[in-house]
């Protein structure tokens, strides 16, 4: 091991296949990982990459429909933080992408949803910005910052 290798804190890709597949999996390959799990001395952060109404073999699902599409994309990010130990509680920051804010009503209905099932209080810090989505069918994408002690595992 280098001495440059020695100083990187230690980082490793999220992954839950059940749930998601990999981009570069895709049959047009895309260069990113669903997220990264980065460790310090007491504490992990988990960057969940932007995530969309995507299953489990990349395919877009509930074309056309965003309350639809805004669920799966929650499930999706809770799938991939159980798959380090971690939950919605664990989620200090999001940015949400709805491709149009003509849909915001209604992605924020699910979102206020979602965090009551779930239970958070407080709320995670977030920032929503109107973006255009890498497919055209997809209505809404988010990314989420998680933190949690090192101790726990997925």
């Amino acid at each position: 091991m280098t001495a440059a290798e020695k100083q990187r804190i230690r980082k490793r890709p999220i992954q839950n296949p059940k749930v998601l597949n990999e981009a570069y999996d895709y049959p047009k390959q895309v260069s990113f990982v669903r997220g990264m799990r980065v460790e310090s001395d007491n504490s992990v952060l988990l960057f969940i990459s932007g995530t969309a109404s995507v299953d489990e073999h990349g395919r877009s699902v509930h074309p056309g429909d965003v309350k639809a599409q805004t669920r799966r994309t929650f499930a999706n990010i809770k799938g991939l933080l159980a798959s380090e130990g971690a939950d919605w509680h664990d989620v200090v920051r999001t940015t949400c992408y709805p491709a149009d804010f003509r849909h915001y009503d209604e992605f924020n209905e699910v979102r206020n949803s979602f965090y009551q099932e779930e239970g958070l209080d407080p709320f995670p810090a977030s920032t929503c910005v109107e973006a255009r989505i890498c497919r055209p069918e997809l209505l809404v994408e988010i990314e989420a910052l998680a933190m949690l002690p090192k101790g726990r595992a997925g």
